[in-house]
């Protein structure tokens, strides 16, 4: 019976650590489709905006990058956490 009881605890941890990735992996994929629209957007009205065209571009391409970098890197460390507490449930 406690043969049993550890599966279905392993199953289940298992379970979690899956819906944990998979909406991990939704919310992101969700965030880059935000990103990637807002970023169409500021290029069209930076199109439309004269002398501010140029600080504006500059301005956006490097708050973009860092949205990007931060974004990259919040992702990483998800990943890797979620690595060790697979690898602390043992399901390497």
């Amino acid at each position: 019976m406690k043969g049993g009881i550890e599966m279905d605890q392993k199953g289940m941890q298992k379970m979690a650590v899956e819906g944990m990735r998979s909406g991990m992996l939704m919310t992101f994929n969700t965030m880059n489709s935000v990103q990637e629209q807002m970023e169409k957007m500021w290029k069209t009205l930076l199109d439309q905006g004269g002398e501010l065209q140029k600080e504006g571009e500059k301005v956006m391409g490097e708050w973009l990058d860092n949205m990007r970098k931060g974004r990259e890197e919040f992702r990483r460390n998800l990943e890797e956490g979620l690595h060790k507490m697979e690898g602390l449930l043992g399901q390497e």
